[in-house]
C-alpha cells in the first residue's frame, strides 16, 4: 500500500511538473550538462514507475491492460524503430559511426520514455475520482504558468535582476532551446511580449494550454470557478501569439464538436444543456468569437495579421519550416522503407536543403513537422505502423462515441473531452517535431484512457495502481 501510495505522489507530481519542461534538473544539479534532457516530470514519473514496480511484483495488474492489438501496436512501433537504424548504412550521412549511432541509441531511449508517459495516464486512469483527480493537477500546472506569464509581461522591456535569475533556472534544459521573447511580425520583431511561462518556448506552452484547456471541464469545478479559470487559461493561449497553437484549436475542437452533432441524441430525446458535447460547441464559439474581438481590439489587429501571416509566402518565420519539411522529403526518399535513422536528420539537412534554407535553422535543424519526421527517420515501415496506431485509436473512439453518446454516460463525455484535447495537441505536431514534450503523450495517454473505459463497464479497485 505504501508503494502504492508513493507512485501516486510521484505521477501526480509529474503531472503537475509537466509544463516545466525548460529545467534542466541535471545541469541545475552538478553545473554540466549530461546531454540526458531531465526535466522535472520525468524525475517524478521515474520514481513513480519504480514504485509501481513494487506494487507489479507484488501481482498487481499488469499489461494484459493493453490488450493484444495494443501490445501488436507497441510491437510494430518498436520494430520500425529497430529497423530504422538498417537507414544509417543505407543512407550514410557525412558524421561518423562514433557520432550516430550514440545519437541514435539516446532518441531511442528519449522515445521510450515519452512511451512511459502514454503508458501511465493510458492504463491508470479509469473512474470519476481519477479524472478529476488528474485534470486538476493539470490545471494547476497551467495557472502556475498564468501566474509566471504574468510576471514576464510585466518585466518585458526591463527585467530586474531577481527574475533574470529566476528566468535562467526556468530556461536551464539544453535539449529545449528558447524561443523569442517578441512578437514577430511583418518581418521584424515587434514591441510586444510573447508569453513562454517555464516552458521556454511560447508555441510549447500554447501546445500544453491545449491540453490543459478541456480538462477544465473534467475538474469539476463550480460553473463561475471553472469559466474564470478557463477564461485566465484562453488569454494566456493568445498571448502566446502561437499561430499552430490557436489553428490546432479550431480545427481540433470545431472536428470533436462536429462530431458530438453527429452522435448526439435523436431530436425527440432530452440533450442536457450541460453536456460536454454542448460545451465543446460553446468554447469552439468563444475562441473563434475571443479571437476576432481580441483582434480588432487590439493594436492594429495584431492578432489577426499573426493569423494571417501564417499563409505568407515571404514570411521567414514560415520559410524555415517549408525548408526544413523539404530537405526531409529529401531525406525520405535516400531510404523509403526503414529511412534515414531515428534522430538522424541533423546531419541530412545541410546537404539535402536548398542553398537559401541554410540559413533557416539557427542553431539545431529540425524537420518542424512530426509526422514527417518519422516518414523520413523510420521510412514506411515506421510510419505505417505509426498509422496503424491511429486507425486503431480512431476506431474505438468512435465506437466509444456511439454507444456513450447517447446515453449522457460520463464515459461519452470524457471521450469528447480527450479526444479534443489529443486533437489540439497532435494536430500542431505538424507544425513542430519537438517529441520530447512529456503532455503531448499524456494527452495521447488520456484520449486511449477514455477509449479504453468507454469498451468496458468494471472500474478497478480504488486502492490500486494500474
Amino acid at each position: 500500500m505504501r508503494a502504492a501510495t508513493a507512485a501516486r505522489f510521484c505521477y501526480g507530481a509529474s503531472l503537475a511538473t509537466l509544463p516545466f519542461i525548460g529545467v534542466g534538473v541535471l545541469v541545475l544539479a552538478t553545473g554540466r550538462d549530461w546531454g540526458a534532457g531531465l526535466q522535472p516530470s520525468w524525475a517524478f514519473l521515474a520514481a513513480g514507475t519504480l514504485f509501481w514496480g513494487a506494487t507489479w511484483r507484488r501481482g498487481s495488474s499488469g499489461s494484459s491492460a493493453l490488450g493484444a492489438r495494443g501490445r501488436l501496436v507497441i510491437a510494430a512501433l518498436a520494430a520500425a524503430l529497430l529497423l530504422s537504424a538498417l537507414g544509417i548504412l543505407i543512407a550514410p550521412s557525412t558524421e561518423p559511426a562514433s557520432v550516430t549511432v550514440p545519437r541514435y541509441l539516446r532518441q531511442c531511449i528519449q522515445l521510450g520514455i515519452m512511451g512511459v508517459f502514454c503508458l501511465w495516464p493510458a492504463l491508470w486512469t479509469r473512474g470519476e475520482a481519477r479524472w478529476r483527480w488528474t485534470a486538476r493537477l493539470i490545471v494547476a500546472g497551467a495557472l502556475v504558468q498564468a501566474g509566471y506569464g504574468a510576471l514576464q509581461q510585466a518585466t518585458f522591456g526591463d527585467v530586474p535582476a531577481w527574475f533574470a535569475r529566476t528566468d535562467a533556472v526556468f530556461t536551464s534544459n539544453p535539449a529545449i532551446l528558447a524561443g523569442s521573447e517578441q512578437l514577430y511580425l511583418d518581418n521584424a520583431l515587434q514591441p510586444v511580449p510573447r508569453l513562454r511561462g517555464t516552458a521556454c518556448e511560447p508555441l510549447y506552452l500554447g501546445n500544453f494550454l491545449l491540453l490543459a484547456l478541456p480538462m477544465v471541464m473534467l475538474c469539476r469545478w463550480r460553473a463561475a470557478v471553472a469559466g474564470i479559470v478557463a477564461a485566465l487559461l484562453f488569454l494566456l493561449l493568445v498571448l502566446t501569439w502561437s499561430r499552430g497553437a490557436w489553428l490546432a484549436a479550431l480545427a481540433g475542437w470545431t472536428a470533436v464538436a462536429a462530431l458530438w452533432a453527429v452522435f448526439r441524441p435523436d431530436r425527440g430525446e432530452r440533450t442536457s444543456p450541460r453536456s460536454p458535447g454542448r460545451r465543446m460547441l460553446v468554447a469552439v464559439l468563444l475562441v473563434v468569437l475571443g479571437l476576432l474581438a481580441v483582434g480588432l481590439w487590439a493594436d492594429g489587429g495584431l492578432v489577426l495579421r499573426r493569423l494571417a501571416q501564417s499563409f505568407s509566402r515571404q514570411d521567414w518565420s514560415n520559410l524555415t519550416r517549408v525548408f526544413s519539411m523539404q530537405a526531409a522529403w529529401r531525406a525520405f526518399l535516400l531510404s523509403p522503407v526503414v529511412g534515414i535513422g531515428w534522430g538522424q536528420f541533423v546531419w541530412h539537412f545541410p546537404a539535402l536543403v536548398d542553398p537559401l534554407g541554410l540559413q533557416s535553422q539557427f542553431t539545431w535543424p529540425v524537420v518542424n513537422n512530426f509526422y514527417l519526421a518519422v516518414l523520413c527517420e523510420t521510412g514506411l515501415l515506421g510510419f505505417a505502423a505509426m498509422a496503424w496506431g491511429f486507425g486503431e485509436a480512431v476506431r474505438g473512439f468512435l465506437d466509444g462515441l456511439r454507444r456513450h453518446l447517447r446515453t449522457g454516460e460520463p464515459g461519452g463525455g470524457r471521450l469528447l473531452i480527450t479526444g479534443a484535447a489529443a486533437a489540439g495537441v497532435w494536430l500542431q505536431l505538424a507544425t513542430f517535431s519537438q517529441y520530447n514534450l512529456p503532455h503531448i503523450w499524456v494527452a495521447l495517454g488520456l484520449w486511449l484512457a477514455a477509449i479504453r473505459e468507454a469498451g468496458t463497464t468494471a472500474a478497478p479497485p480504488a486502492g490500486k495502481v494500474a
